[in-house]
């Protein structure tokens, strides 16, 4: 019996251990359960009957509002030749879920909680001038539900949109461009679109109607400046448009962002401008070449051609406007092409003979004459030419056998000169050098053979051993005629040589005048061209943005987008 009792004692004893180990293991299953799959338990309790597909809101005919902003983080590129802008964005909405609300305490006070966004309803925003790429949010990034309902997405993407690229003041140019956001598909009616912060929105009027403004359109706070272009204003208008043509009576709501940027200039300054112009600088140099100006002249053209292939595959191809730098070259083109035909026609002028061209008395009195003096230009003065009487007077020479010989040197020279010319017809007309020049042989010969053919008889004479007195008599008198005749031809031939060489002089002068002429032309030329280049610089002068001083935006203070601290004092959360 005390057995029995005992045994039964232990027994109880072991039911009421298994018993409380039971309760114990349920309780701390409990807690562990509350403490780890709360949060799940609540995300498994908004979306097990959600429907992402309808607008989230009580009744149909309710509208529902959605915050829209966005932060700009940088300006990646703006394309001036396909004309887009690519930009990297933090976009911000905000709006209300009827169908995501909870109360707290059942929750362990949860207040918050991270949900995908491709798992509950999401407006479809859209960039309307989309360039390329996707218009829409690709990157599904979590978004942040509070206990009443309301959602907060702050999505990141990249946008390329179009932006009309002003080249007239390239590349000094400032440009204007804008991003329009809307949805695609909901009318105002069903979704409108307002701006955030609410705040700072004003109302303006434009084009006749009411519009929605805000001064700084974007968040500033974690921009990253562009080394290429300036920010100097980003502002946002609220619209409300009707597109009657395609999508009906109803208006659509769209925020858009518009974009005031201007280029900074060091970069093209110093290797597209400054190259270009000292460059064109060069133009005035070929004035001071004698020779290679047309070399040098179309060196400088193909130059400049190069740059103008650079700009051409900068710009888009566009008919509406001539840029700047554009009409800048071209204007230096045209000048280098005139300085290549001014070239020519100076090297024309400059290697012109007196033999072959003579000067018309316009051109002298013009170049020679009248411009020099404008231009400031002296020629060096030529020494007067004065006749000089001869050294020795012939007849002394010759004696009183004078006028005999003279007049048989003259037969001689008219003989010469006889059979000159009908060597000068037969052959054609040659230059002024090669007439002297052969007249000048053809006289030594005829003066030899005729001397020679005089003093044949006496030679033979004296071959022949038969000296007389007489003949000794004749003999001095011959030859001292004979000696008259050579002396005179020999004199005839000092004075042709002299008339040859006063005729090079002349021509040599008159080659001269050409080359001066030539000269007059080239300085006449470098202060035209002079002139001209320095006014080419006044077209760059005249774009509008070297008179800019505006600044660009400064960075502000961080108010978007809303972080932890602002998200959760805009919606009282603790």
């Amino acid at each position: 019996m005390p057995q029995r009792r005992k045994r039964l004692q232990m027994f109880s004893f072991n039911w009421a251990l298994i018993l409380l180990v039971a309760v114990c293991g349920t309780n701390a299953f409990k807690i562990k359960r509350t403490s780890k799959d709360l949060e799940s338990q609540l995300y498994e309790d908004l979306l097990f009957d959600y429907n992402k597909v309808p607008r989230p809101v009580k009744n149909s005919s309710d509208i529902l509002t959605v915050d829209v902003g966005a932060s700009l983080i940088r300006i990646i590129d703006v394309d001036e030749k396909n004309q887009v802008l690519t930009t990297n964005l933090w976009l911000e909405m905000k709006w209300n879920d009827a169908k995501l609300t909870w109360t707290p305490e059942k929750y362990g006070g949860l207040k918050t909680l991270h949900i995908p966004s491709e798992f509950i309803w999401t407006p479809d925003l859209v960039l309307y001038n989309n360039a390329a790429g996707d218009p829409d949010i690709t990157i599904l990034t979590d978004a942040l539900v509070t206990f009443e309902g309301n959602v907060y997405w702050q999505p990141p993407a990249i946008y390329k949109s179009f932006c009309p690229i002003d080249v007239t003041w390239f590349p000094y140019d400032s440009q204007k461009c804008e991003m329009k956001f809307g949805t695609w598909t909901y009318t105002g009616r069903y979704v409108d679109l307002k701006q955030l912060p609410q705040e700072e929105v004003v109302t303006i009027t434009k084009d006749g109607s009411d519009v929605e403004f805000m001064q700084q359109g974007m968040d500033l706070s974690f921009f990253y400046r562009s080394a290429e272009w300036d920010l100097l204003s980003l502002t946002s208008e609220r619209h409300s448009v009707l597109y009657a043509s395609c999508c009906g009576p109803e208006k659509y709501v769209d925020i858009t962002y518009y974009f005031g940027l201007r280029r900074k200039t060091l970069f093209f300054t110093c290797n597209l401008i400054l190259p270009c112009f000292l460059i064109s600088i060069l133009t005035t140099f070929v004035f001071y070449l004698s020779d290679h100006k047309i070399t040098f002249s179309i060196s400088i053209l193909v130059t400049l051609t190069v740059f103008f292939l650079v700009l051409i595959d900068l710009m888009p191809p566009t008919s509406l406007v001539i840029p700047m730098f554009g009409r800048y070259l071209i204007t230096t083109m045209i000048l280098v092409a005139l300085s290549t035909v001014v070239s020519v026609i100076t090297v024309n002028f400059r290697f012109r003979s007196g033999s072959a061209h003579k000067m018309s008395p316009w051109i002298r009195a013009v170049f020679l004459k009248f411009l020099p003096k404008i231009l400031l230009m002296s020629r060096p003065e030529k020494g007067e030419v004065t006749k000089q009487p001869p050294l020795v007077d012939a007849a002394s020479l010759v004696g009183s056998n004078y006028a005999t010989a003279a007049k048989a040197a003259n037969e001689y020279r008219n003989k010469a000169k006889g059979k000159n010319n009908d060597m000068i017809s037969l052959r054609g007309k040659p230059s002024s050098q090669a007439v002297l020049n052969n007249t000048f042989d053809m006289r030594m010969r005829n003066n030899d053979s005729n001397v020679e053919n005089r003093l044949k008889p006496y030679l033979c004479a004296q071959n022949n051993n038969a000296p007389t007195v007489a003949f000794r008599k004749t003999k001095r008198q011959k030859s001292k005629t004979v000696d008259d005749v050579v002396f005179m031809n020999l004199l005839n031939q000092v004075r042709f040589i002299a008339e040859h060489f006063r005729h090079n002089e002349l021509e040599g002068e008159i080659s001269d005048d050409w080359t001066f002429v030539a000269m007059v032309l080239d300085r006449l030329f470098l202060i035209i061209f002079s002139v001209l280049n320095v006014g080419t610089v006044f077209i760059i002068l005249e774009s509008p943005s070297l008179y800019d001083y505006s600044k660009p935006m400064n960075i502000t203070v961080p108010s978007k987008p809303l972080g932890q601290a602002n998200f959760y004092s805009s919606w009282n959360l603790k």
